[in-house]
């Protein structure tokens, strides 16, 4: 597991620790998993949509014997909700997931995030919205 994952991981245990996310099932995106079709109750859906890693020295010429990985990634946590109940909870569950990534995010490694608005899925018969952040972090060395 990469470090991205890892920091992740942790965010997401972060968010099941929260009562009001207790219905939902978190996967991730191309797991081991069978995705229901349709889907029964709510299902968060975790994926990593984009990733950067730079080397780079931490400070600048000034403390150039400090290096360091430069990680940076784009999740986005799509959550869908049985079409039959109309996205019943949907936004209320959205709203934790936004106030709960800065209850989860220990480290402050997330440096942005927002949701997007109501969607249909024809494939997988869901309601759903997106929650979208952005993680940066570094990996530091004496060298």
């Amino acid at each position: 597991m990469n470090q991205i994952e890892k920091q992740i991981d942790r965010i997401i245990a972060g968010l099941k620790l929260n009562e009001a996310l207790k219905p939902v099932r978190f996967v991730r995106e191309y797991g081991s998993h069978s995705t229901e079709n349709p889907i029964s109750g709510l299902l968060a859906v975790v994926s990593v949509t984009d990733t950067t890693l730079s080397k780079n020295y931490i400070g600048g010429y000034l403390s150039s014997s400090i290096k360091g990985d430069s990680y940076a990634a784009k999740v986005e946590i799509r959550v869908y909700a049985p079409a039959t109940e109309n996205g019943n909870g949907l936004s209320e569950i959205v709203s934790e997931l936004l106030t709960g990534l800065k209850k989860a995010d220990n480290e402050k490694i997330i440096v942005e995030s927002d949701a997007s608005s109501i969607a249909f899925d024809p494939d997988m018969n869901a309601i759903y919205r997106t929650v979208h952040f952005s993680i940066e972090f570094c990996l530091c060395e004496e060298g």
